[in-house]
């Protein structure tokens, strides 16, 4: 990683311009550091200003090239994260997949030239598209700088890859963070990434939970089981023992692709109070087993929203970029 950096930087291995503003969410581990949230944060903050496409590879898809997500979309074609980010915005945002990225920002200009800002998902080692952004995430749980490389550890990239961000976000912090540990996290992230990078602090929020069918409500179950494929399950499962009624949870690995046989059909008909409780990014690839299984009208997924404490601080960080 630090030979194909340095590379970069030289400019012997080529970055192609991208054709509007754009902005790029990733970070240094391997998966599980919230990028889903912060880029349907983004969507939520910019839309009313700007036309929006969100470009993504599209991990764990069964397709290959470029592919733009329409009404048919389903996870095995575009990915999981992919096609939540279309089901939950659009018309107004646009999503494209597709292994490299230059190829997907050429297929803006020529097809979607209202475009005026590309999000970049998961990009941050992604350096063959120019950026005019860099946001980087890191678990507040296991930040970067108290981590090591793979497969020692859990890091893509050794922690002097932060020097890159415009700005960094430490994610799933407690809601009431201490001022003395954030000036000291704060410390320990711009040890590596600059004295001059911003660092803001987000947490995570759990919505209501939302009826597979769209018609049913929660309240009339008293009991749940739980199911998820995150690239770290014990969060989720943790929130769902505290707020409801677990009986049972099955953790399975990220962008788990399910099958019919997964789906706890014996637990769930042995009781007709109880119901499943799902991730938002599980619920896309769930609902064909539900309505199969007849079972939409039992199932559930609980919506994740990253909230950023010093939200206003943030916006005006990336507004600045986006007006430079």
């Amino acid at each position: 990683m630090d030979l194909r950096n340095a590379l970069y930087e030289r400019g012997l291995f080529k970055t192609h311009p991208s054709p509007v503003k754009t902005l790029a969410v990733g970070n240094l581990s391997v998966g599980g550091t919230g990028k889903t949230p912060m880029i349907e944060l983004l969507i939520r903050l910019l839309q009313d200003r700007h036309k929006i496409v969100v470009i993504s590879r599209g991990y764990g898809r069964k397709s290959k090239g470029l592919v733009v997500a329409d009404t048919g979309s389903t996870a095995d074609e575009i990915g999981d994260e992919p096609l939540q980010f279309f089901r939950k915005f659009q018309p107004s945002v646009r999503v494209i997949v597709a292994e490299k990225r230059a190829v997907a920002a050429e297929k803006v200009r020529t097809d979607f030239s209202e475009t005026d800002l590309i999000l970049l998902d998961d990009a941050y080692q992604h350096r063959s598209i120019s950026r005019d952004m860099n946001i980087l995430l890191t678990d507040y749980n296991r930040p970067f700088f108290n981590d090591v490389t793979f497969p020692a550890g859990n890091l893509r990239e050794p922690g002097r890859g932060a020097r890159r961000a415009d700005l960094v976000v430490v994610t799933k912090c407690p809601l009431s963070l201490d001022p003395a540990e954030r000036e000291q996290i704060s410390a320990a992230v711009q040890s590596n990434a600059g004295k001059k990078v911003p660092v803001v602090f987000s947490s995570v929020r759990y919505g209501a939970p939302v009826a597979f069918d769209g018609e049913h409500t929660v309240a009339v179950f008293n009991s749940f089981i739980g199911m998820a494929g995150l690239a770290r399950n014990q969060p989720f499962q943790e929130y769902l023992q505290r707020a409801y009624s677990l009986k049972k949870f099955f953790p399975y690995p990220d962008h788990h692709h399910y099958t019919t046989s997964e789906l706890p059909v014996k637990e769930l008909a042995g009781d007709e109070k109880t119901a499943l409780l799902t991730t938002e990014k599980d619920f896309v690839k769930l609902l064909p087993l539900a309505r199969e299984a007849s079972l939409s009208h039992r199932c559930f997924y609980i919506p994740i929203e990253t909230v950023v404490h010093e939200e206003r601080e943030f916006l005006q960080t990336v507004n600045s970029y986006l007006e430079k």
